[in-house]
């Protein structure tokens, strides 16, 4: 994942976390923010999974299968938005396409999803 696209000091992921609005699935929970200081820059994504999900291994395995996916979506997601995905234990069962189907679906439910065809 480019190092734009990453939300990396802690105080803007913990930011976030506090005051973004949160949408829960199996796979993973997506946390959105809407940056009205920052509309024309392009969306910032931060990744993490807890130490309950089991060692480093395999918390490494379920952020770069959800870094993979937003690799895919990427250019689909709105500008201004800060995104943190946090993964959860089902993820280890599910395969790339569901989960990049999944992140499809709950961006368009947080509406920061859209498609090529709608420029904007």
């Amino acid at each position: 994942m480019a190092r734009v696209w990453r939300l990396r000091p802690r105080g803007e992921f913990e930011q976030v976390r506090q005051n973004g609005r949160s949408w829960p699935h199996r796979f993973f929970v997506l946390i959105v923010l809407l940056r009205t200081d920052r509309l024309e820059l392009p969306p910032r994504i931060g990744i993490a999974a807890g130490k309950r999900l089991g060692g480093a291994v395999t918390r490494n395995r379920f952020k770069r299968k959800l870094r993979a996916a937003v690799q895919q979506v990427y250019p689909n997601i709105q500008s201004g938005v800060d995104v943190i995905l946090i993964a959860r234990a089902p993820i280890a069962e599910a395969g790339l396409a569901q989960i990049v189907a999944t992140l499809i679906e709950m961006l368009q439910r947080a509406n920061v999803w859209h498609s090529a065809g709608e420029g904007g």
